[in-house]
């Protein structure tokens, strides 16, 4: 930078000190320099990575097990002029027909590095030296097998998927999409077996919201899967304090035996997902018979059925007064 600043600040004192007509014919020459200098340059040869397109052309009853990659790196040896006229143009192409590489007896795609290179050529100045391509061959196993419809599984890779507190996951509502994919094999034999495919792991937490992702499938050795990322939607919504006054019910009530309580009923308090909070409750207080004591005018209280959408489930008190009347 100092050295910039120093050389500018003698370019500038040096034109103060000519006429504006001198000025313009130094600056003039030293442009053509510097343009002679980029011309002479860029006509001798230099080494440069080019990245050129890859697209597949295929018979419609063929599908690829591996995916061929969409690009491939070419590093080649070329006058800088031509290189200089590829900055204005767009990134090359080459089409590649598989058909000319199927290798029937072992269901694969084979195209050489020489081979690679011959269709390379094509979409490059044809004066330019190839000195590399990568990859240096293309294989890929494929089938003529129609694919199969499943059902994509999410349930046994959501268990790190963690709501903040006084949330909740709302499992009936967890989704994929699309629900499910098609996928081929090399084989039939492999075809029945795959019934389902599996999401990747997500690991999230402290969520307050519904959470989004792009994930990938789990893949599943010389098997394709179309498309191989689903969205997943997990709905988070939060905990909402609900109130219920709940009637005790007697359990285990011997025949010819009545036992009234007191208070009938209890004030319940229980944390309920917002989605269900205007559902009918499903909840029950209850006294088992068999936990009286004769010896003591108070029997315990307990919860009898709970839904599972309940949480921090409370009863004001643990036991009540008892009456037993007999007929």
């Amino acid at each position: 930078m100092s050295w910039f600043k120093q050389h500018f600040k003698w370019l500038s004192s040096l034109c103060k000190k000519l006429s504006s007509k001198e000025t313009f014919l130094f600056l003039f020459f030293v442009v053509i320099a510097a343009l002679f200098w980029v011309l002479l340059s860029f006509n001798n040869n230099m080494t440069r990575d080019i990245t050129i397109n890859v697209v597949v052309n295929k018979p419609k009853n063929v599908t690829l097990i591996n995916d061929v990659p969409s690009t491939v790196t070419v590093t080649v040896k070329d006058r800088g002029l031509s290189f200089l006229k590829s900055f204005f143009q767009s990134a090359p192409t080459i089409e590649l027909d598989l058909s000319k590489y199927i290798n029937e007896k072992n269901s694969t795609v084979e195209i050489a590095p020489n081979q690679l290179i011959n269709e390379v050529r094509r979409s490059i100045n044809n004066e330019a030296t190839i000195i590399k391509v990568i990859p240096e061959s293309i294989v890929s196993k494929y089938t003529t097998l129609p694919g199969k419809k499943v059902p994509v599984n999410w349930e046994d890779n959501i268990e790190n998927i963690i709501p903040d507190k006084q949330f909740v996951i709302n499992p009936d509502l967890i989704k994929t999409d699309p629900d499910s994919v098609v996928v081929y094999a090399l084989d039939q034999a492999t075809l029945l077996k795959v019934n389902e495919v599996d999401i990747s792991t997500v690991e999230v937490a402290n969520l307050t919201s519904t959470f989004t992702k792009e994930v990938t499938i789990k893949g599943i050795n010389n098997v394709k899967i179309v498309p191989d990322k689903v969205k997943l939607t997990v709905p988070v919504e939060p905990l909402i304090r609900k109130d219920y006054n709940a009637s005790i019910s007697l359990r285990n009530q011997p025949h010819g035996v009545k036992v009234l309580v007191f208070p009938p009923s209890v004030d319940v308090t229980f944390l309920v997902p917002q989605s269900h909070y205007r559902d009918p409750v499903n909840l029950t207080v209850i006294v088992d018979y068999n936990d009286i004591d004769p010896k003591n005018n108070k029997v315990n209280i307990k919860l009898g059925e709970v839904s599972g959408n309940y949480t921090n489930v409370t009863l004001p008190i643990d036991s009540v007064t008892y009456l037993i009347e007999r007929y």
